[in-house]
């Protein structure tokens, strides 16, 4: 297609992007523990973190209370 063209767009399209949901708190707590499983140490972990804007928090989960015998 040329400029000159009938058919030819006047105006640059915006490119649209795929909606992206939020990830919800289990996605993001799996992430947490991913990212400390391959973290170097606790610098790299941190670092990893919050460039994705990710808690050490987050990838803590509740210890189930022990049950009766």
């Amino acid at each position: 297609m040329n400029a000159h063209s009938p058919t030819a767009p006047t105006q640059n399209p915006q490119p649209s992007l795929p909606r992206v949901d939020e990830p919800d708190a289990d996605q993001r707590r799996r992430a947490v523990r991913a990212i400390a499983s391959a973290a170097k140490d606790a610098d790299d972990c941190a670092m990893l973190l919050e460039a994705l804007g990710l808690e050490p928090e987050e990838g803590r989960t509740a210890v189930p209370a022990q049950r009766d015998q």
